[in-house]
């Protein structure tokens, strides 16, 4: 079996896991250098990705991944703990502990799963004790907490995370209360899903605090359709048939869509950018790669095949010689994500379960090589919920917002009405450099409208500066002192000020009008506060195209008067540049 697999991609795993495996104490439990726990729910995931190289890796390799493996189901069945006096179980920390980062359904469902994947993969390997007590421990979690907890979770993904746990769970025992909660939940969750296959990322009606967590998010997203294929597959049902596929196929499509031929996503849609310290993050493409990989063996759609081979290749370029994962590259403007590598690194266990798939992938899809494409292919994808429209012609793909949900420093998308990313597909060049917060970015007008509104930062930002105090101490713990310090005076300056401030531009502006063609986009829009209200009527028409040569961009303004010091900021790789002294502008990116 390990013969079909390539050393290439059992390396960057196995690199992954040792360094993992590095931070045991004696006890064997894995602790977090930054928040100095035992990530149980994480614990879970080195836990499956040992049992997987177990299986694909290299013989000298193997009898040391069993032994992980096995040292840390057994970790999990000892944090597995009766909440009080309830009939319920749950794996510790949890919620029980407010550094762990987690909650119970998120760490249960991944508990109870790698406990099931250990029994059932690993075979007579394990020992008759470990085998009754794995079994026993993930039965029993499910049976008195996830088959409750998949119903009534506000936050789609983590109810798609306990339904794994569960899913496999009955695969030990076919309990038909259990199969019975999976395939209402699977319900549930398509319920929310919007009609272009997008999912919120916390439904108001399911209980979010700030409309903005009820965007989209690239971070979130494929882990849903990703964790329903898993749970699906388990219980032996196809989710290629109805009333499964629908549902799935689209929230894939979606994924794919985010996708840009550099391996990195549209990461400005997101609905929880305080996570991250850049506008992009990779460390979510091992749920993508999962995802995608499935999707393409149900659906047969080599698009997807093709992402997840982007995508892994550039997780690998983001993992560190130690097998330290980092969510993005360094440069300039960009700070520490909040999330720890220890998340990020566990999370490899859905690569490793895609393993065969992946080595299919590779070897039968090479990318193109740029002079082999010939004829023009004019390509125009529109997602009306996410208002997010992606361009592609031979040279480039392009990323398009139109309208998202109102936004704060922490929760909601914080640019749209215009350009997200423009990538060029020969080399992978970025066109369009992006920062979250500055009101001045490439291809945006801005300019000043007002004066300082005190009352308009705090109404957007009072209860982002209390949160601001945990993450002091969060910071603190991890003895990163000088970011701890700063935590509160960022939110105050990016929150407060921010939104207060008489700063426009055309990149916050919350609902533009929008016409898709097969050509392009066109938006008539204007340019808004940092609330994303708009101080003036819409006065500005822009328009975004592919023609087979790059993206062509055209900007006018039918009445700037109300804008002060009104500037346009013309992209560093624009060319065919029109418009110095006007109110037209014009250009290319190619």
């Amino acid at each position: 079996m390990s013969a079909a697999i390539p050393e290439a991609l059992l390396e960057p795993l196995r690199r992954a896991l040792g360094w993992l495996l590095s931070l045991r104490d004696a006890e064997g439990r894995i602790v977090c250098p930054e928040h100095r726990i035992e990530h149980t729910g994480k614990s879970a995931g080195a836990a499956v990705l040992a049992a997987r190289l177990s299986l694909h890796d290299r013989a000298e390799f193997r009898a040391g991944h069993l032994a992980a493996a096995i040292e840390q189901g057994r970790r999990l069945v000892a944090n597995l703990h009766r909440e009080g006096t309830s009939e319920c179980h749950t794996f510790w920390p949890g919620r029980h502990d407010k550094y762990n980062s987690s909650n119970a359904v998120i760490d249960g469902g991944a508990c109870s799963d790698a406990l099931a994947e250990l029994v059932l993969t690993l075979g007579d390997a394990l020992s008759a004790a470990d085998r009754a007590e794995f079994r026993r421990a993930s039965l029993l979690h499910a049976r008195t907490y996830l088959r409750y907890a998949v119903l009534d979770k506000g936050v789609p993904a983590q109810r798609a995370w306990g339904l794994t746990g569960l899913a496999a769970a009955w695969r030990l025992e076919h309990d038909a209360a259990l199969e019975k909660a999976a395939i209402e939940a699977f319900g549930g969750i398509e319920a929310v899903q919007n009609g272009d296959g997008s999912y919120p990322y916390h439904p108001l009606h399911w209980g979010a605090e700030h409309p903005g967590a009820s965007d989209a998010s690239s971070f979130y997203h494929s882990r849903i359709p990703g964790f329903l294929i898993f749970a699906l597959e388990q219980l032996g049902r196809d989710p290629s048939r109805e009333p499964f596929a629908r549902s799935i196929h689209s929230a894939l499509v979606f994924t794919e869509a985010l996708h840009g031929p550099d391996g990195i996503k549209a990461g400005l849609v997101e609905a929880k950018p305080w996570y991250w310290g850049a506008e992009y993050e990779v460390v979510s493409h091992v749920f993508d790669i999962y995802a995608l990989l499935r999707g393409w063996k149900l659906f047969r759609e080599p698009r997807f095949a093709r992402a997840a081979v982007r995508a892994f290749r550039t997780w690998c370029e983001h993992l560190l010689p130690s097998g330290e994962p980092r969510s993005h590259l360094p440069a300039p403007g960009r700070t520490k994500s909040y999330q720890c590598p220890v998340f990020w690194a566990c999370h490899a266990e859905w690569i490793a379960r895609a393993l065969p798939e992946l080595a299919e992938a590779l070897a039968t899809f090479a990318e193109p090589a740029p002079q082999e494409t010939r004829s023009i292919e004019l390509s125009v994808r529109w997602f009306p919920d996410a208002q997010l429209a992606r361009l592609e012609d031979n040279r480039v793909v392009a990323w398009v917002r139109g309208g998202h949900p109102p936004s704060n420093v922490h929760y909601g998308s914080p640019q749209g009405s215009g350009l997200l990313r423009v990538v060029r597909k020969s080399d992978g060049t970025n066109l369009l450099a992006r920062e979250r917060w500055s009101a001045t970015q490439e291809g945006e007008w801005s300019g000043s409208v007002g004066g300082l509104a005190l009352a308009r930062g705090w109404k957007s930002s009072a209860r982002e500066l209390r949160f601001s105090l945990w993450l002091l101490r969060n910071h603190w713990r991890g003895g990163r002192y000088d970011m701890a310090l700063h935590a509160p005076l960022d939110v105050a300056r990016r929150g407060l000020l921010g939104f207060a401030s008489s700063e426009v531009s055309s990149a916050f502006h919350r609902a533009p009008e929008v016409r898709v063609d097969a050509g392009g986009i066109t938006l008539t829009t204007s340019v808004a506060w940092r609330t994303g209200d708009a101080p003036v009527s819409p006065r500005l028409q822009r328009r975004f195209e592919v023609d087979g040569a790059g993206l062509s961009v055209f900007e006018r303004w039918l009445d700037p008067s109300p804008v002060r010091s009104l500037e346009f900021h013309w992209p560093r790789a624009a060319t065919e540049r029109a418009g110095e002294g006007t109110r037209e502008r014009s250009y290319r990116l190619c």
